[in-house]
């Protein structure tokens, strides 16, 4: 990030582009993942690690899809 009043050298422009390069991928993963409705509302589940567990089953079923959609389109 630039401080008031003065530019980035082309090396920490390069940096930042790389930088919200990722950070959009992830993004748009966490994006796709709260598409389940149990991890974009409130959980009122307390207990141990119960949520850890259903975001990490989301996160599954993400990659899953991701996966599996190139077999769809053989069809």
């Amino acid at each position: 990030k630039k401080t008031r009043g003065k530019e980035l050298s082309g090396d920490q422009i390069k940096r930042n582009k790389e930088i919200s390069s990722v950070r959009v991928r992830v993004e748009h993963a966490i994006g796709s993942i709260k598409r389940m409705k149990i991890v974009r509302n409130e959980c009122r589940l307390r207990k141990e690690k119960i949520l850890d567990k259903v975001f990490a089953t989301c996160a599954g079923l993400h990659n899953f899809r991701l996966m599996a959609k190139p077999f769809l389109y053989e069809i």
